[in-house]
């Protein structure tokens, strides 16, 4: 009963906020197209670096209703360059060969939404959902990389977008089971807000909280895997100094926080994080310098650089442990619908301590009992995007 009125309640509320304008009656053809090169070159025993050369391309017909309710379908396709095979498997990030089954020249995957344009400021989405944004999250806690060369993320989303409020609350349901399958039921659920506490043509102060839950189940599979879940939590201070429409600063700091649900397959049942940051943006280049202190910290959509313990080296954990973090990226308008965007990240681990695990995380491992020293080392991140995204109308009917 609590489901259906918390449900009922947020079907009123939204209904006070008015109709969109679409155009009615047509029928288009749509075509999402990113093209992208991401060389990551990483040191150290944190994560290991890999290189992402391909494209995603998007082909799909939409048909609007009526002024407020737009349905899209058609096929996603994933190409690496020089991969002929793809596991049946959730991607993100590099991908990992973990399935029997596999597709031949391209990962396809079928694309449908139906989205419900309450207003301007408002939007549901069913099926497919849009996350090119990041879905309004920091660096610590989603990896840029989703956005091109990850799964499409189905499930539900609700956007809410006006003056002095942001907010992005999904659900991205990424493996479905079968009775009696062989591996588990595992979904994300989100909800990113930014409110404009302060706003004026000068300067602009902002309340960002977000909060990520990530589940790993299932009732009816063939798994020893039982129900585990995790979540993250964040919230800070953005403070922006706008010159004028060209030049703006940028600083702020997020207290980031994880928590081990339910489960034990994770080194860590609670930690936190702290995130400072200052940022300058000219034009379209957006310059970003931060400082990151974690201890016993996971980030379930964000790069291993921000977790606390190791993806390349078994057993690994990594004690309390800081870094210097920064980040340029710059978006050139070619044409109507068509933007490149180049970006590089740097990270400058210092000093870093640790112990191998034994693989359960109970204890350290006999086989390393020494503690782990390593100095401090950088690795970096850069790629460029090529996004392509035409629209042509087909028909509009009467």
């Amino acid at each position: 009963m609590k489901r259906k009125h918390i449900f009922c309640l947020v079907l009123i509320l939204l209904s006070k906020f008015g109709i969109a304008q679409l155009s009615p009656n047509e029928l288009r053809f749509n075509l999402y197209n990113y093209n992208f090169f991401v060389n990551n070159e990483y040191k150290g025993e944190r994560v290991s670096g890999y290189t992402l050369p391909g494209f995603r391309f998007t082909p799909t017909l939409s048909y609007s209703l009526n002024k407020n309710i737009f349905i899209e379908a058609g096929v996603s396709l994933l190409h690496y360059w020089g991969a002929n095979k793809y596991p049946n498997f959730v991607y993100s990030n590099l991908p990992s060969w973990e399935a029997s089954q596999y597709q031949n020249g391209v990962h396809a995957m079928p694309f449908f939404r139906a989205m419900w344009y309450i207003d301007k400021s408002v939007s549901f989405s069913f099926g497919n959902i849009d996350y090119r944004n990041c879905h309004l999250l920091s660096e610590p806690l989603y990896n840029i990389e989703n956005t091109f060369s990850g799964d499409p993320e189905m499930g539900l989303q609700l956007n809410v977008n006006t003056k002095r409020f942001k907010g992005d609350l999904w659900l991205n349901w990424q493996t479905f089971i079968f009775n009696n399958d062989y591996h588990n039921e595992t979904f994300c659920l989100g909800l990113a807000t930014q409110t404009k506490i302060i706003s004026n043509q000068k300067f602009v102060l902002t309340l960002p909280l977000n909060a990520i839950v990530q589940h790993l189940g299932g009732e009816n599979n063939l798994t020893n895997v039982k129900v585990h879940s995790w979540a993250n939590l964040s919230f800070g201070l953005k403070s922006d100094i706008l010159f004028n429409n060209n030049f703006s600063l940028y600083f702020g700091g997020d207290y980031l926080k994880y928590k081990q649900l339910t489960g034990n397959i994770m080194p860590f049942k609670d930690g936190f994080a702290q995130f400072y940051y200052i940022g300058a943006k000219f034009k379209k280049v957006n310059l970003k310098l931060a400082y990151y202190d974690s201890e016993d910290f996971v980030s379930l959509l964000g790069s291993q650089h921000f977790c606390n313990f190791s993806n390349n080296t078994p057993g690994l954990i990594f004690d309390r442990a800081n870094q210097f973090y920064a980040k340029i990226d710059y978006d050139y308008h070619i044409a109507k619908k068509c933007n490149a965007t180049f970006y590089c990240q740097l990270w400058k681990q210092n000093k870093i301590t640790g112990n191998v695990m034994l693989p359960d995380y109970s204890g350290i491992n006999p086989e390393f009992p020494e503690k782990v020293i390593r100095d401090g080392f950088f690795s970096f991140s850069v790629g460029v995007v090529l996004s392509l995204e035409p629209s042509f109308l087909i028909k509009k009917f009467r």
